[in-house]
């Protein structure tokens, strides 16, 4: 009825009798201990740098849930432990076992309901583990269908869009709406870094938008607060979550995007995409260097969960806004020259440098954090990581290439050697190496 008459519609559509019953998961009495070994491990490891459900209602939901294949609570169970365990070496990403299954479920949840939260979540996380394991086109596809459900279900503009729940939440079940639709805007923002001139699937946030609270909040259970993407002025009180830095760095890396896309555009002077290049650069420049303060600070754990995202984040944009303005014969001229493109090449020269040593000094301590834990730290590091670490490995083999300089080195092996570790929970990072493999400037290294 949402879609002939949504004023009349309130609750999704009931879920049909036809599912078939589902082994050794959740009963009537509570949380089987399969379940719960799911549940935990789940929270332990993908929930750190995607922490978009809510601890306490999804264990209620699974203590609610019925136990069919398609029932949403059951598919969402399936879809922690696809992004929660690794596959073995041997395994096909595409043809695992658990991921068929998924995908089989989805098909049949979709058939038998109307989009639900716990619908939009899971899908959310399917494209997680697309995405981590390059499985192309299908991580691309997924992510605009979940842009999708969340435009229809009203969840990108609580103001004016049509909403597909009417019914009052709960903070809690609010939030977890927030940190889905941030979720959502993340993953479009971030799969479409490599490859430019597709439309971005999620549109661009409103006036009004409020960050996701603050980790600590959100995993105790309680009620947290919420600041405002967009605001007139600042606080020295402000204190953000992880996620809430990603999101910031994810918005940021959306505008370059964009910038990036509308280079050939004859709509656009060369005056304006200057100054907006100077504008954004300033942006990134500005949160980088707070991110990197906070945690050497010590205000949260140093580059755990969300924390090194937020930073990678904003140091992929910044070598995507570089690259165009180091080489200026990439953008059109069509309203003519300006000597302000010459000061923008030298600056995005030393800001690839720049930008180049400070993911170096990432990669670094995220190594002595995976050898201090004894590789289990690998488990919680995300793959949305390696674009950043991939372009940056692309500019130190241009440095050495074309300045033979000695540190490009010591940072293209570094780098190099994080993605390789990375490589045994993430197969996109053999996609990455595969492609350095072949690039002279690491092969006269290697030698």
């Amino acid at each position: 009825m949402f879609f002939l008459d949504s004023e009349v519609c309130v609750k999704p559509l009931p879920p049909s009798d036809s599912g078939r019953p589902m082994a050794s998961e959740a009963t009537p009495y509570g949380i089987s201990s399969e379940t719960y070994t799911i549940y935990d491990k789940y929270f332990s490891t993908a929930h750190q740098w995607i922490p978009i459900l809510s601890r306490k209602l999804t264990r209620r939901n699974l203590l609610e849930s019925k136990s069919t294949v398609n029932d949403p609570s059951q598919l969402l169970l399936m879809c922690m432990k696809l992004v929660s365990d690794p596959l073995s070496p041997e395994a096909s990403a595409r043809a695992d076992r658990t991921y068929m299954k998924v995908l089989q479920s989805l098909l049949e949840a979709e058939n038998a309901y109307l989009p639900c939260l716990q619908l939009l979540q899971s899908i959310i996380l399917i494209s997680v583990y697309e995405i981590g394991h390059a499985i192309y086109p299908a991580a691309y596809l997924r992510v605009g269908h979940a842009s999708r459900l969340c435009i229809m279900m009203g969840l990108h503009d609580r103001r004016n869009a049509p909403q597909l729940f009417k019914s009052t939440f709960t903070w809690t079940a609010r939030e977890e709406e927030r940190r889905a639709w941030w979720a959502v805007f993340c993953l479009d923002r971030i799969i479409n870094q490599g490859i430019s001139g597709l439309s971005l699937a999620a549109p661009e946030l409103s006036p009004g938008e409020l960050l996701p609270c603050s980790e600590r909040s959100w995993d105790e259970g309680g009620v947290g607060f919420n600041e405002p993407l967009f605001a007139a002025s600042f606080s020295n009180n402000t204190s953000l979550g992880s996620f809430a830095n990603v999101c910031q760095a994810a918005h940021v890396l959306g505008r370059v995007l964009r910038h990036r896309d509308e280079l050939h555009s004859t709509n656009v002077s060369l005056d304006f995409r200057i100054a907006e290049a100077k504008q954004l650069r300033n942006i990134l420049v500005s949160l980088s260097s707070h991110l990197s303060d906070v945690y050497r600070e010590g205000g949260d754990e140093p580059f755990e969960g969300s924390g090194s995202l937020s930073l990678a984040l904003c140091l992929s944009a910044l070598l995507i806004l570089y690259e165009i303005y180091a080489c200026n014969e990439k953008y059109s001229a069509d309203h003519g020259r300006s000597s302000e493109e010459a000061t923008m090449q030298r600056e995005a020269m030393k800001g690839i440098f720049d930008t180049v040593r400070c993911t170096w000094q990432l990669a670094r301590q995220l190594l002595g954090s995976i050898h201090q834990a004894g590789g289990s730290e690998l488990e919680s590091l995300s793959p949305f990581l390696c674009h950043c670490l991939y372009t940056a490995a692309g500019e130190c083999e241009w440095l050495l290439l074309e300045q033979e300089d000695p540190s490009a080195g010591v940072w293209l092996r570094d780098i190099v050697k994080l993605l390789e570790v990375m490589c045994e929970r993430w197969r996109v990072t053999g996609v990455y190496l595969s492609e350095i493999y072949k690039w002279p400037g690491y092969n006269s290294l290697v030698k």
